[in-house]
């Protein structure tokens, strides 16, 4: 009798399941341990793992808490999972109540959760295929929906996004993109190194489920590849006029329509006629070319980092590189591998902290628990929204804290201690160094900026941070104030965007031929809700005035934003509206509460891109996430001048 090859067969089978089992076993190791916890239970209803505690802890310096579990709690938790792994569990895709989901995010609390975290963190867990979807309450007739044509300006994140709730209703659009290809800002920023500083799996769009992220914080060619897979996934490119920017936009009362100038790239201009408008262009979209003396003049290569030169290999060559913002920052550390010389233009120094596996690749077995553990993927994105969300005491002052000798408040204050001893850490072996490194204003003051190896890199024995204010830039390099003139091939600007230039430099007339410039010449750019202006009639601003939320992911909001335009369209189409634009009493009280307060945040004392050229803060909204999330889940008509 051979048994040669059943024995052969034997220990395949038995090398293929401890395989398996090594796999499970490392997979389980990485996963976050309340994500885990909460989907183990949904999927199996242990009262064990509902009954262990969960405390919040510190990361990232005290800038956010986590959820966690204690350690004891953990490896029992691993032992549970590995088994249930094992048993090869049939995929489900159930949908809970609502009743039984705010059970399991309470399980993950440890507690209590607000209305607005079950609302918010049930479209973060997209158990639904459209969390965020905006659905017809009386469907009309196509003639009505045809005759509602809307034009998207811009082809990034936020312009997909609407695109793909208005192909859902039927309503017909053309998105106008003056690149060539989508993703907005991650089509243009294509510098080295250019990454996000969110987590990945807090930085997509809720509709593009389990999405597989090569890095837990996304690089430019990652997010670039993402939107062109929306953009296929969801047929949307042939509704896309690339290299075509929108030039002017005017409002015609008589017929109720936007009538809008295009000029395409080899100059030619047509007219587009929409009956709504959606500006998608986003906040970071104008390069800020900075205003220095003779820049015109330098003979050698110069460029911003929104139009890298891929043709120019800086290795060896003499680099200067001005600003240290969030590009600057994240820039250094790569020409500093391959200039043979960089001088760092530093105007003011940035606080500059730790991100916990900023540059860290998505292992394949955390991907393969995404893929085969029931609800663990969902689970780990709430936990990602849980955290994002908990800002208390982060950005407005404690006045009693202040009276007591604080400088803003107790957990600010704590960030600021933790962030100095990061940077004590790095470079306090330099005094002379580290003295350039910390700022005298507040944390979130102005962005706090991932470390992309920034202190390492100024470490370099190659790179000098040149402090001394530019004086100008000469045909051969760059003069300080001091006197002291640096010769270089190359000069990068890293001076970031004009964001505070809203819609600019597209010319919107609205009624009364008032233009945008107009309407916003006293003290800058503003909206209700950061989206919408009086006599501006269907036109919806996306990432407006004053719209940049306290906390959160970025796509969340551009989502909740394109789902108040789109369902002020389906309402409009619904009950024969063919206008509507603010109320401007309403306009006036929104921006008069919000200067008010304004006033208890920590964003106008430090010049920043917050801060426009009148002073005053037009980025950043002061409404706790919580209350904004509730004005605009749905427009409300009675704000506005309906015709």
């Amino acid at each position: 009798m051979n048994t040669h090859g059943e024995v052969a067969t034997f220990e395949t089978d038995q090398a293929s399941c401890d395989g398996r089992e090594r796999l499970i076993r490392a997979a389980v190791e990485k996963a976050h341990p309340n994500a885990l916890r909460v989907a183990l239970y949904q999927a199996t209803a242990d009262p064990a793992l509902a009954a262990m505690p969960a405390e919040r802890k510190p990361f990232w310096g005290g800038t956010y808490y986590q959820v966690m579990l204690a350690d004891g709690d953990v490896e029992v938790l691993r032992r549970k999972a590995l088994d249930y792994l094992l048993s090869n569990p049939a995929a489900t895709n159930e949908l809970p109540s609502d009743v039984v989901l705010r059970r399991y995010m309470e399980i993950f609390n440890g507690g209590v959760v607000d209305d607005f975290t079950f609302a918010m963190g049930k479209e973060e867990l997209s158990f639904e295929d459209f969390p965020r979807g905006v659905d017809w309450e009386s469907e009309p007739s196509q003639n009505a929906k045809a005759a509602f044509h809307v034009i998207i300006i811009g082809a990034g994140a936020a312009g997909l996004a609407a695109a793909v709730q208005l192909d859902r209703l039927g309503v017909p659009y053309t998105v106008v993109e003056r690149n060539a290809g989508v993703g907005g800002t991650w089509w243009t920023n294509d510098y080295p190194d250019s990454r996000v500083d969110i987590v990945s799996h807090n930085y997509q769009l809720s509709f593009m489920r389990n999405y597989p992220w090569q890095h837990y914080f996304a690089t430019q060619p990652e997010l670039k590849a993402y939107f062109q897979m929306i953009a296929e996934t969801y047929d949307l490119l042939d509704r896309i006029r690339f290299n075509t920017e929108l030039v002017e936009a005017q409002w015609d009362e008589e017929t109720a329509s936007w009538h809008t100038r295009l000029r395409h790239a080899d100059g030619t201009e047509q007219t587009l006629v929409g009956q709504v408008l959606i500006s998608a262009a986003g906040l970071f979209n104008q390069p800020n070319l900075p205003d220095i003396a003779g820049i015109e003049s330098f003979k050698g290569r110069i460029f911003h980092t929104t139009a890298w030169d891929h043709s120019y290999n800086p290795a060896g060559k003499r680099v200067g590189l001005i600003g240290v913002g969030s590009t600057g920052a994240q820039l250094v550390p790569a020409l500093a591998r391959s200039a043979a010389a960089l001088s760092v233009f530093q105007r003011s120094p940035q606080w500059v902290g730790k991100r916990d596996g900023y540059r860290d690749r998505v292992d394949a077995e955390v991907q393969w628990l995404f893929d085969n553990m029931p609800y663990y993927w969902n689970w780990y994105c709430f936990a990602l929204f849980h955290t994002m969300f908990d800002i208390e005491g982060l950005q407005t002052y404690d006045r009693a804290w202040q009276a007591a000798g604080g400088f803003v408040s107790e957990r600010n204050d704590l960030l600021r201690e933790n962030l100095k001893e990061y940077v004590g850490a790095k470079v306090g072996h330099r005094p002379d160094l580290a003295r350039h490194l910390i700022p005298d204003f507040p944390p979130l003051a102005k962005r706090l900026i991932a470390d992309n190896g920034w202190y390492d890199a100024l470490l370099r024995p190659n790179v000098e941070l040149v402090t001394e204010g530019i004086e100008r830039i000469t045909p051969s390099g760059i003069l300080t104030r001091d006197g002291c003139h640096r010769d270089f091939d190359l000069i990068v600007l890293c001076a970031g965007f004009r964001t505070n230039a809203y819609l600019w430099p597209v010319r919107y007339e609205g009624r009364n031929d008032q233009t945008l410039e107009q309407a916003w010449e006293k003290d800058g750019a503003r909206a209700y809700l950061g989206m919408t202006v009086p006599n501006f009639p269907n036109l919806f601003i996306v990432y407006g005035p004053n719209a940049q939320a306290r906390a959160g992911g970025l796509m969340a909001w551009l989502e909740i934003w394109v789902r108040y335009a789109v369902k002020s369209i389906a309402m409009m189409i619904e009950n024969g509206v063919r206008s509507m634009d603010c109320r401007p009493e309403i306009y006036e009280d929104y921006n008069k509460r919000l200067d008010h307060t304004l006033e208890e945040c920590i964003w106008g004392g430090a010049k920043s891109y917050y801060v426009n050229e009148h002073g005053r803060q037009n980025t950043n909204m002061p409404w706790h996430p919580r209350d904004y999330y509730n004005w605009v889940r749905k427009p409300n008509f009675d704000d506005y001048r309906l015709r």
